[in-house]
């Protein structure tokens, strides 16, 4: 098998690199967005429970820990292409419940002034990282196949055995 750091082409490094480096720079920022927005929190100017904020804050750090560990770890396994779906799949609720607030606001309470811009760019940062993230699982997934099927056509290729110095022998498998 191809070495897992000597990869050129939609495989390469620079391209897992790209990806990984960008969905961190998306957490960090949303990780900002909504801890300012929670260290600010003034009850008196907005009737809005706090626990969205709260759960915006779960993807983000899961995915900036993800990002982390993958600086440090070769991974190569295709669970972690599930695990990238899963996050997906949270930045996606997270677009969702953010873009709700923006539109519609919680219980009749609308969200206003610094909180609403915070919440809209939010939104729209959760939806980039819930595309980066699964393009990620989705390129976890291709390397992952088109890595066994290489492994499977290397091994069919080594268990061939060259009988040439034999008269009248042509190559047999083992």
């Amino acid at each position: 098998m191809r070495d897992y750091w000597q990869l050129s082409g939609p495989f390469g490094l620079a391209v897992r690199a790209a990806i990984r480096i960008f969905q961190f720079i998306f957490s960090i920022v949303t990780i900002g967005l909504y801890a300012a927005s929670l260290a600010s929190w003034d009850p008196s100017r907005t009737n809005v429970k706090k626990t969205n904020w709260i759960f915006a804050l779960v993807p983000a750090v899961i995915s900036a820990l993800t990002c982390a560990y993958h600086v440090f770890a070769t991974v190569t396994h295709a669970a972690w292409s599930v695990w990238d779906f899963c996050l997906a799949v949270l930045w996606a609720a997270l677009c969702g419940v953010s873009s709700s607030l923006v539109v519609s606001g919680e219980d009749g309470n609308n969200v206003t002034g610094d909180l609403r811009t915070r919440l809209a760019a939010g939104a729209w940062i959760a939806g980039v990282s819930m595309i980066l993230w699964l393009l990620s699982a989705i390129h976890g997934c291709a390397y992952c196949c088109a890595s066994r099927k290489t492994t499977r056509i290397a091994k069919q290729e080594g268990d061939k055995v060259d009988l040439e110095e034999l008269p009248n022998r042509q190559q047999q498998n083992a």
